[in-house]
């Protein structure tokens, strides 16, 4: 009896030369998942033991199966057609191109947004930009710009992919696209008046252009890790007090303390003769060039660019998976990161008020029983000047030093700064604290004692705790 097509027997089909179905099956639903290859690799050594499995063909069903159901972009043909059929947003979350220039590898950008996302720009007049790479097999950099709302948490607002990031004219595309959106969206211009980035003059050169009157922020994680490059130019003894220094200049509050601390800082260190080389390379690039690391240089915005650059880092850890992608790949990646961005913004909108969390109420509810009162002194408006635990002054005589910025060394002025606070119930402090984290124990503790602020019952139990028993502590 004949048998039909169906029916062979396993043994009589046409040798092949392509992995296993069962194998093949598995590296589909793993490539799905998004695993990495070597991830792929080790899952089939687990469930296929016995199986052969050669690498190129392993490699060549992997590409296979990553290109699946994806625009296949060879050509700048291919990538203005992408780029045209997402011209327009489909809806809230959906990626939109509104601006792209796609000339050749060379002359290359791709403004990625969506609705919901570029709104955010209007809860802030900041912009922080930073550029990230190893993403495309292109070498294309991509830039991503953004803001950090008052509870500290970065929120981004579109990304553009690029040529190159070494001039400015990406960064001019770049500002001029958010100004030209910014427009077209809220028929009104954007008012940016700080860009945090790193001390790339690309960025400098295109912020003069675009936005002259905003101010170019220089991120302090970036500064610092500059100047430690450059400690070998001092003596090691130096290094230690020249960090120190650069610290506590880090924390002047307002511009004309800044410009008087680091008149008397610079005076402090040309008493020193061997750190001339260092005293030159740092007036040159951090008072004369890129001078706005410190914290007044924005009152309540953040100081560096660390925000950002973890997001960069969750991109490729989440996203890419540190696999550097055709554009094939990468553009429904985009597409994904900037959707998940999206509507994680409506569940945590962008925050222009710092939240209160209890243990802060709880520190502040002590202080403002421990604090004697009558060292608090009124100065005007709103504002108060209280005592720090390391004063070493009276209020008065702090306050008299605020108003005539008679320091008469660097080392009086450091004294001086930590001495006392200069606080705005429920509002700013001067204390590290506040100035970093824009709420503090000061703030919250003197709304509580004006009975501005109203503390929860349960902020005011303090945890009983575990007594400290005598002898060293065991190693576990």
């Amino acid at each position: 009896m004949s048998r039909n097509i169906h029916q062979h027997e396993e043994n009589e089909r046409n040798p092949t030369t392509r992995l296993p179905s069962p194998v093949r099956q598995c590296v589909s639903n793993n490539v799905k998942c998004g695993l990495t290859e070597a991830q792929i690799k080790k899952t089939l050594v687990i469930n296929y033991p016995q199986a052969s499995v050669d690498a190129i063909k392993l490699h060549s069903l992997i590409t296979y199966e990553r290109r699946k159901d994806r625009p296949e972009i060879f050509s700048v043909y291919d990538m203005r057609n992408w780029c045209n059929e997402h011209k327009e947003s489909k809806d809230l979350h959906s990626v939109f191109v509104p601006f792209y220039k796609v000339d050749d590898i060379n002359n290359l950008f791709v403004f990625f947004t969506t609705k919901q996302l570029f709104q955010q720009i209007r809860s802030t007049t900041l912009l922080q930009v930073d550029a990230t790479y190893k993403l495309t097999w292109n070498n294309l950099p991509l830039l991503v710009f953004g803001s950090t709302d008052a509870n500290r948490h970065f929120k981004p607002f579109g990304m553009a992919l690029i040529s190159t990031d070494e001039d400015s004219e990406c960064f001019i595309h770049l500002f001029n696209s958010i100004n030209a959106l910014f427009l077209q969206e809220f028929n009104e211009p954007c008012s940016i008046n700080q860009i945090m980035a790193d001390g790339a003059p690309a960025i400098t050169n295109a912020q003069n252009t675009v936005f002259p009157n905003s101010r170019r922020l220089m991120c302090w994680s970036h500064m610092i890790k500059k100047c430690r490059h450059h400690r070998n130019l001092v003596n090691k003894n130096d290094w230690l007090m020249i960090d120190k220094d650069i610290h506590e200049l880090q924390l002047a509050f307002t511009d004309d303390i800044f410009d008087r601390g680091i008149f008397l800082l610079l005076q402090k260190w040309n008493q020193i003769p061997s750190m001339k080389q260092f005293v030159n390379y740092f007036t040159d690039h951090w008072v004369s060039n890129l001078r706005y690391w410190y914290e007044g240089a924005a009152y309540g915005k953040p100081s560096t660019n660390n925000g950002l650059e973890s997001l960069n880092g969750i991109i490729k850890q989440k996203y890419t998976l540190r696999n550097k992608l055709h554009l094939s790949a990468f553009l429904p990646k985009v597409e994904v990161m900037l959707s998940d961005w999206s509507q994680a913004s409506i569940t945590t909108p962008f925050a222009t008020v710092t939240d209160i969390t209890s243990e802060m109420e709880l520190h502040a509810y002590q202080w403002s029983i421990k604090i004697n009162q009558i060292d608090i002194l009124f100065f005007f408006n709103n504002f108060y000047i209280v005592p720090s635990s390391k004063s070493v002054m009276p209020t008065s005589t702090w306050l008299d030093l605020y108003i005539s910025n008679q320091w008469t060394s660097f080392d009086h002025y450091v004294a001086w700064k930590s001495s006392c606070w200069m606080v705005s119930p429920l509002g700013s402090c001067t204390c590290p604290v506040g100035l970093k984290q824009y709420r503090c124990k000061h703030a919250i503790g003197l709304a509580i004692m004006f009975n501005i602020y109203k503390i929860k019952d349960e902020s005011r139990i303090i945890p009983l705790g575990k007594r400290k028993t005598p002898g060293r502590p065991k190693k576990i």
